[in-house]
C-alpha cells in the first residue's frame, strides 16, 4: 500500500535515551522525596511535642532548638526512606521506561511503547488521533527537551498523550502533521505503480 505522503511506510523516531533517563532518575529523586518529607515531618513534630510535656512555659529559643533539632532529624529520616525507595523501585524502573520507549509510524497506524515493569504497546489509527503540539517548561528547557502531545478521540482520559524524550520533537511534530493528513482517511491510499503499454 502506498501513501500520498513522501514518508515510508514504517518511520521510528528517534529517541534520545540518555537525556530521557536524565529526566527521569531526577523527577524519581524529587518525587521520592516529596512523598517521605510529610511523613517524617509529622513523626518529628510528634516527637518535638512529647518532648515539650515535661517542661513548663519553655522560652522562644528552647523550643526552637529542640524543633530545629526534631526537624533536621524528620529530613535526614526523609532522605533515608526516600533512597530506600529510589534504588528498590524508581531507579529501575526510570531506566526501564528510558529503554522501552518507542514512538513508531506503522502505515495508517500511530504505535507508541512506553512503560518500565510493566510495558504498554498501543497503537492509534491516524483517523483517531488529532491537535499535535510540543511543550517545554523550565526543567524539559534545562535538559534540552520537548514533550510532544496529541489528542486520541475516544481515549478515556481528556489529557492528551505526552511522549517526551524525542531527539527532535518539533520536527516529529510536523511529520506526524503531514502524514495524518495522508493516511487518516481510508481512501488516502494511493495503488501502487504498475508498469503500462506506450504507444508504438
Amino acid at each position: 500500500m502506498a501513501f500520498k505522503d513522501r514518508f515510508p511506510l514504517e518511520i521510528e523516531f528517534e529517541i534520545d535515551r540518555e537525556k530521557l533517563l536524565r529526566y527521569l532518575l531526577t523527577q524519581a529523586r524529587l518525587g521520592c522525596f516529596a512523598i517521605s518529607l510529610p511523613f517524617a515531618s509529622l513523626i518529628g513534630l510528634s516527637l518535638f511535642s512529647a518532648k515539650m510535656v515535661p517542661y513548663r512555659n519553655p522560652d522562644l529559643w528552647f523550643r526552637a532548638g529542640w524543633l530545629g533539632i526534631y526537624m533536621i532529624g524528620a529530613v535526614l529520616t526523609s532522605v533515608l526512606f526516600s533512597s530506600i525507595l529510589y534504588f528498590s523501585y524508581f531507579r529501575p524502573s526510570s531506566r526501564l521506561k528510558a529503554a522501552n520507549l518507542r514512538l513508531v509510524v506503522d502505515g495508517p497506524y500511530l504505535r507508541l511503547v512506553s512503560g518500565g515493569f510493566v510495558l504498554h504497546d498501543r497503537r492509534f489509527h491516524f483517523r483517531d488521533v488529532s491537535s499535535y503540539s510540543t511543550l517545554q517548561g523550565p526543567f524539559l528547557r534545562h535538559l534540552g527537551l520537548k514533550s510532544l502531545c496529541f489528542r486520541v478521540s475516544g481515549h478515556p482520559t481528556s489529557q492528551p498523550l505526552s511522549v517526551i524524550g524525542l531527539a527532535d520533537a518539533d520536527w516529529v511534530r510536523d511529520t506526524l502533521c503531514e502524514i495524518d493528513a495522508s493516511r487518516e482517511l481510508p481512501d488516502a491510499s494511493l495503488p501502487d505503480p504498475t508498469a503500462t503499454d506506450v504507444d508504438r
